[in-house]
């Protein structure tokens, strides 16, 4: 699954879009329609939106709707290894059995040229955090976005992940402290949400809108189909 996120602060937005489902489930042509329509949504937003920072997920899906958002941003992509898939079993398989792996920065510029071979991932992944719980993959998220933050140094941002990343990482934004508290439902894939914040103000994040898929072909106007981690599945 993938997703693209969109944040801002006011003075910095922060973007996050769900974009499909499993490798495999979606035909890479119609993948592709759909992440141009994203890139399309977000970077026709105001001015004072836009995102100036786009960071991807290390694997090939993901990568790939993300260059083409930072292509239409004229921006350089972030390869983040921090918002790798949530590390389970089952959604790092593909439906012929094969299991998924991401690629390396080397492997992905010479596939996707706007690619920042300089940035510095905030998480490196290692065997001994699989397999993950939700707990886990949130700690993960945070310490992601933690070291996103700081990179991107108030500059608005644009995030694309994989479905459970990117709800972990709202849930974050969200600032509550239990995920019964959250209001976040069920995620529709190829939808972006947006969060902001007053950078003079309080530094809460603000949720603008969730799951936002207008900017999809007809058949897909309700997103490619809903997703959610357990904890959110109200």
């Amino acid at each position: 699954m993938h997703c693209t996120g969109f944040f801002r602060s006011v003075d910095s937005p922060r973007q996050l879009v769900a974009h499909s489902s499993k490798p495999g489930d979606i035909d890479p042509t119609v993948g592709i329609v759909h992440a141009e329509a994203i890139a399309k949504q977000i970077s026709t937003s105001p001015s004072d939106v836009l995102p100036t920072k786009v960071y991807s997920s290390p694997f090939l899906r993901t990568t790939h709707t993300a260059s083409i958002l930072a292509t239409s941003l004229s921006q350089q992509l972030n390869v983040e290894e921090g918002l790798y898939e949530y590390l389970i079993p089952s959604l790092l398989i593909d439906r012929s059995e094969t299991r998924t792996y991401p690629r390396s920065v080397d492997e992905l510029k010479l596939i996707f040229d706007n690619i920042d071979s300089s940035y510095e991932k905030s998480v490196e992944i290692t065997p001994e955090m699989f397999p993950e719980d939700e707990e886990k993959l949130i700690k993960r998220c945070r310490n992601t976005l933690n070291g996103i933050l700081n990179d991107a140094s108030g500059e608005n941002i644009a995030i694309v992940a994989h479905a459970p990343c990117v709800q972990a990482l709202a849930f974050v934004l969200e600032g509550v402290d239990t995920t019964e508290e959250s209001k976040l439902e069920k995620w529709p894939l190829g939808g972006i949400t947006r969060f902001s914040r007053d950078v003079g103000g309080d530094g809460k994040w603000q949720m603008d809108f969730y799951g936002l898929t207008q900017h999809l072909p007809d058949e897909y106007k309700l997103g490619l189909g809903l997703w959610s981690l357990p904890c959110f599945d109200k």
